[in-house]
């Protein structure tokens, strides 16, 4: 009488071959057994090196200090001139303030612009003004006040009325300078105007 196979002893799987396995299907059994195996290892990941240029032209030009580097239809600010009397004789001085940079009127410019043009309009009352000294003239209603604008602040060069100022040397090249465009009522006559704001406008153009 045979004995039974133990139960607990060891059975082979599937994949593994046994002695009387033909030799045929033993190859394929260990093909399997390394394919499966191989399915366990990761794959080296391939890689691409090189180089990445970064480019950037820069061109040049001026904008108004602070401001959004608004090029057509810039707010220059404003000539305040102040308070004074109807009656008052003399002088009162101006730059610009309050434009797009806020504060006094500032230009700045790339560093390689040395100098710059500046064209001043003549306002909308050019010649008008009889109460003192002055190309322009300020209004108020069918009143006016004569004053001007200059390319200094010693007031000794005023804008022409129908051309640019070319050459304007730049103060320090790269950093904000203050629009070199000063005003100056001179009130020569004693005769009282009316009381009121006095008022005009002026077109500036600036080239580099």
């Amino acid at each position: 009488m045979r004995a039974s196979p133990d139960s607990h002893s060891p059975q082979p799987s599937a994949l593994e071959p046994t002695p009387s396995t033909p030799l045929r299907l033993r190859r394929c059994a260990a093909a399997l057994t390394l394919g499966a195996l191989s399915l366990g290892l990761a794959a080296p990941a391939a890689a691409i090196t090189g180089q990445l240029n970064a480019q950037i032209t820069l061109t040049s030009g001026c904008i108004i200090f602070g401001g959004p580097g608004t090029v057509s239809g810039a707010n220059f600010g404003t000539l305040d001139f102040g308070v004074r009397p109807s009656t008052f004789v003399g002088t009162a001085t101006a730059v610009a303030t309050g434009g797009e940079g806020g504060g006094t009127t500032q230009v700045v410019c790339s560093p390689e612009v040395s100098a710059i043009n500046i064209a001043v309009s003549p306002g909308n009352h050019a010649g008008q003004g009889t109460s003192g000294v002055g190309q322009r003239a300020m209004s108020n209603g069918s009143a006016f006040l004569a004053y001007d604008v200059y390319q200094d602040p010693g007031h000794t060069t005023p804008y022409p009325l129908s051309s640019a100022v070319t050459g304007i040397a730049v103060p320090i090249t790269g950093s904000a300078f203050v629009l070199p465009i000063y005003g100056l009522v001179n009130k020569t006559t004693p005769n009282a105007l009316p009381a009121g704001t006095y008022t005009d406008q002026l077109q500036v153009t600036l080239t580099f």
